[in-house]
């Protein structure tokens, strides 16, 4: 079985075809896109502290990113990149019996308790379960790693200066939904079920070429 991550079950729930080219098959899009190209700048200097830019919209995500800190408890523990091997971002446990690693853009330890996520585009309320998932996936390995759940997590929505809070790092029966969705995307994984999800992002996604392939 595959580690688990929030990226690996947020790709099932929007599209199990996508899941399956992408994690399964291991397929590249042709070309990156040009705004995950601007998110991960835009990421990579929140976590160094670098809140201009000479491009207009990537100052606006950059001076949202920090009013959001601005508004957060001080000194938080910062991400440093996906490839350094000591990203004290970066936390491994276990979720719904399975390996699982999972990134804080931005935490704070036993003390606080809090956590955050950059988010480059806009609030879209049709997707928190993406957000409700990632949260829950992260409260489960602050939990495994401090021995305590978090008390608080904020989606900080770059470009229009949102701030979402799942209800499921509070809520017990929220939290008990989140986790039953989980474990049936785990569920369909392991039987390999992968079905196609068409909607209106199709269009703009890099693996739509490959979805006519035979599973």
């Amino acid at each position: 079985m595959f580690s688990v991550s929030a990226s690996k079950i947020t790709t099932y729930h929007s599209c199990p075809r996508k899941f399956y080219l992408q994690y399964i098959l291991k397929l590249k899009e042709p070309t990156e896109s040009p705004w995950l190209e601007l998110g991960s700048r835009v990421h990579s200097k929140l976590a160094d502290g670098i809140f201009e830019s000479d491009a207009p919209t990537e100052k606006i995500l950059l001076q949202n990113g920090k009013k959001f800190l601005d508004s957060m408890p001080k000194n938080p523990i910062r991400e440093t990149s996906y490839s350094d091997p000591g990203n004290p971002g970066r936390f491994y446990g276990e979720v719904c019996g399975q390996k699982a690693v999972g990134i804080f853009d931005i935490h704070w330890e036993p003390e606080i308790s809090e956590g955050g996520d950059f988010k480059t585009g806009q609030f879209w309320k049709s997707y928190t379960s993406h957000f409700d998932m990632q949260a829950w996936i992260l409260n489960e390995l602050f939990k495994q790693k401090y021995d305590q759940p978090l008390k608080r997590f904020c989606f900080a929505f770059l470009k229009d200066g949102s701030v979402y809070e799942p209800e499921c790092i509070k809520d017990e029966k929220s939290n008990k939904k989140v986790e039953k969705s989980i474990k049936k995307i785990l569920f369909n994984i392991e039987e390999g079920n992968y079905p196609k999800k068409c909607g209106n992002l199709c269009d703009k996604c890099g693996l739509n070429m490959f979805c006519s392939m035979d599973l």
